[in-house]
């Protein structure tokens, strides 16, 4: 726990916060009751009343069907409030459950199939008035949304609806292994009623999402016609309808297929519901980071893929005894279907909203829905169907289950390739989400994040920046851009530092990390010219080459080091101007390495003239030299040689003997010319006498072109450059290769 609490912790809720947490009650609370009065229960109901497989996909395809209800919503919210129509359907919905109570009672007097007209009655006028007032959701879900943190806030409806249904599943799984009976399942679906219309008050209470309403006078079709000539919506939608009739599918014979094909009891089932909820409980956990970092569109690739891989161990379906082999194994089926229909719905539906307009979201709701709706219900009743045929051939139902689910696997299987071309500017890649999602790296990184965001004090944003940039994880690039903006400087350099150390920048960062350089000189304008030089933006290039004339030499400087990685040959003029004229150390050796890089042997003269200057720094010096040596290619190993010059002198020279007598001299050479070569250049380094002789022998060189022989063999006769040791040391090291490549020793 943190010693200090942030800023944030102790912020009053905004009003908006105050809605959504309403609403996330309201959430937990819905879900509570359609658990009890739609899916399993009901399903389970039914079967002990029956109930054909038939009769179990109309039952299922009911929940589906309900969307073909929302063009009434959309007549009704013309004259009338949205979250009136909303609210007060929602609470018909489940008051038009009631009939369904009187099941049991039928059931108990012998009347069991008057008990599943009521039992279907009773989901009708369910599904008609949410149909109804589904028209208010998407507007209001839109709103509280917003446009910041929009992935977070569904991910966190989506998780208080599976914790819901998970706790809701749990409790019934152990009331129907206590108890059994046709009065239990009718008192679950009293709560139910009970529980539905309380949830129906508090949504009554949210406030009228204004801004979503179609314009006064507007025209259904026109809209939906207007937001048709988008071709990501029309990608979108042909993506969606085949998911809606495999999820249709999947859901509703999910529950049926562990009681039909291993046995399960309904204490059993609602276990697996169990399950179930937890996939979506996990994939909401896992949306909620990474669905405002990624991006919809490659997590809806994702978990749509994860959908159809979850069909393949049920079209399996091994047999298997009775035992915890079985448990197991449904179990964990349970949990990957609930993972991948979880996961691409609420994937799915951040991409919607990505996509529409807030004016047209109400009218292309009623076609989401109605997509969503009719593909659910093809699939739940042709699955039901489906299974009856292949039973009245007399095929055996863990084959007519098998054959089931690999047709849906193969429709989920094409949607997933189909939502490949959707397009999403901005977002991250499939590969890189995938790579995100098996990171712990990355997923630490993205918890670092939301704490960040939390934060509300300079010391914490630094504290956790620091540690993200120890990640180095790009997915938390979009976090990180925001706080170049900081007042604070040491937040701005952090931030600065974090990115630098991102595997990866998008052109968006690094065009930030441009205006970094024109925005904030003697502070972090040095650091963002060295990321741009690290990672070869050459957009950056006219802010760059502006650098080299600022007042800030420590910008300066990195901006000749970006341009040199860059390979900006206009800029060389430029930097050997620099290297001439400037007194600071720093900027005369930045300058020097990057002439050293370009390599071009017309620079030499430059570097040269600056080692004329009567006292340049030591440690300047060295560079220049090094550099001279480096643009003749090295000269053997001249940098190990230098390094010993700077310790020991002597032990350089006998070094550099060395290399001379290594080389094997024409046959009849005179040893006496070799020794008196030896001794001229010794004299040199040690006091600067017998310039001739380097003089001449770099003169005749053959490994140097003639004009850089020219310029070193004058630099070995002038007094003012002969005058420092380790510029005489390269000098004979030139004369060294000069000899060794020519095989012949000068005269006298």
């Amino acid at each position: 726990m943190e010693k200090t609490q942030s800023l944030e912790a102790r912020r009053p809720k905004s009003r908006l916060e105050r809605y959504r947490s309403s609403f996330l009650v309201f959430n937990v609370l819905n879900s509570f009751s359609f658990m009890l009065l739609s899916g399993n229960i009901p399903a389970l109901f039914a079967l002990d009343l029956g109930a054909t497989g038939t009769y179990i996909g109309i039952l299922g395809s009911l929940n589906f069907v309900t969307f073909v209800f929302m063009p009434l919503g959309r007549y009704a919210i013309r004259r009338r409030p949205i979250i009136k129509v909303f609210g007060w359907s929602w609470m018909f919905r489940y008051w038009g459950m009631i009939p369904a109570l009187a099941a049991p009672f039928l059931a108990r007097a012998g009347m069991p199939a008057w008990g599943l007209v009521l039992l279907m009655a009773g989901s009708l006028l369910f599904n008609v008035w949410r149909g109804i007032g589904l028209i208010g959701n998407n507007p209001l879900l839109g709103m509280l949304a917003g446009e910041r943190e929009r992935g977070a806030f569904l991910s966190n409806v989506q998780i208080a609806s599976s914790i819901s249904a998970i706790v809701t599943s749990a409790a019934t799984m152990f009331i129907l292994g206590a108890w059994s009976g046709d009065l239990i399942y009718g008192a679950l679906m009293g709560i139910g009623i009970l529980s539905g219309s309380l949830g129906s008050a508090i949504l009554l209470g949210m406030p009228e999402p204004e801004a979503y309403r179609p314009p006064v006078g507007s025209s259904f079709t026109a809209i939906v016609r207007e937001a048709w000539a988008d071709p990501r919506l029309r990608r979108f939608f042909k993506v969606f309808a085949p998911l809606s009739f495999s999820a249709g599918t999947a859901r509703t014979f999910i529950v049926t297929h562990a009681r039909v094909l291993y046995g399960q009891n309904a204490g059993l089932v609602m276990a697996y519901s169990v399950a179930f909820n937890l996939g979506a409980v996990a994939v909401g956990y896992l949306s909620r980071k990474l669905m405002d970092r990624l991006g919809s569109k490659p997590l809806y690739v994702v978990f749509t893929a994860v959908a159809a891989l979850a069909m393949i161990p049920a079209a399996l379906s091994p047999g298997l005894a009775p035992g915890i082999r079985t448990i197991s194994f449904l179990a964990f089926l349970n949990f990957i279907v609930g993972v991948g229909i979880a996961g691409e719905e609420n994937a799915g539906q951040t991409y919607f909203f990505s996509i529409v307009k807030p004016e047209q979201m109400v009218d292309l709701a009623v076609i989401y829905y109605l997509i969503y709706g009719i593909g659910g219900a093809l699939g739940s009743a042709a699955g039901g169907v489906f299974l009856d045929a292949l039973s009245a051939f007399g095929t055996e139902p863990a084959t007519s289950y098998r054959l089931l689910y690999v047709f849906t696997f193969a429709i989920t299987a094409a949607a997933a390739a189909g939502a490949f071309k959707l397009t999403a500017p901005g977002s991250a890649s499939v590969l890189e989400s995938l790579g995100v999602l098996f990171s712990m790296r990355d997923l630490k990184a993205i918890g670092l994040l939301e704490r960040l965001q939390k934060s509300g004090s300079p010391a914490d944003e630094i504290r956790f920046i620091r540690r993200l940039g120890g990640y180095g994880a790009s997915v938390a690039e979009r976090e990180l851009l925001p706080y170049l903006s900081s007042p604070r400087f040491e937040v701005r350099m952090e931030a600065l530092r974090a990115l630098e150390n991102l595997e990866r920048l998008s052109p968006k960062a690094l065009q930030a990390i441009t205006q970094e350089i024109e925005r904030n000189p003697y502070t972090t304008a040095y650091v963002a010219a060295r990321i741009l030089g690290k990672r070869g933006w050459k957009e950056g290039l006219p802010a760059l080459r502006a650098a080299l004339a600022a007042d800030d030499y420590m910008l300066r400087g990195a901006a000749v080091t970006a341009l040199t990685a860059l390979r900006d040959e206009a800029s060389l003029p430029a930097i050997e101007a620099l290297v001439e004229a400037t007194d600071n150390p720093r900027l005369m050796i930045n300058a020097a390495s990057a002439i050293e890089q370009f390599g071009r042997a017309a620079s030499v003269p430059v570097l040269v003239s600056v080692l004329k200057r009567k006292e340049p720094p030591s440690y300047a010096f060295d560079e220049i030299v090094l550099a001279l040596a480096g643009i003749l290619g090295g000269l053997r190993g001249f940098y190990s040689l230098y390094s010993t010059y700077a310790q020991d002198s002597r032990e350089a020279l006998q070094a550099l003997f060395d290399t001379l007598d290594e080389a094997t001299p024409p046959p009849g050479l005179d040893q006496g010319r070799l020794t008196a070569f030896k001794n001229a250049l010794t004299a040199f380094v040690v006091d600067g006498t017998n310039g001739a002789v380097v003089a001449r022998t770099i003169g005749d060189s053959g490994f140097i072109d003639i004009g850089v022989a020219m310029v070193l063999a004058e630099a070995a006769l002038d007094d003012d450059l002969a005058a420092h040791g380790g510029f005489r040391f390269f000098l004979a090291a030139c004369a060294v290769e000069a000899a060794d490549t020519r095989r012949i020793l000068p005269e006298g």
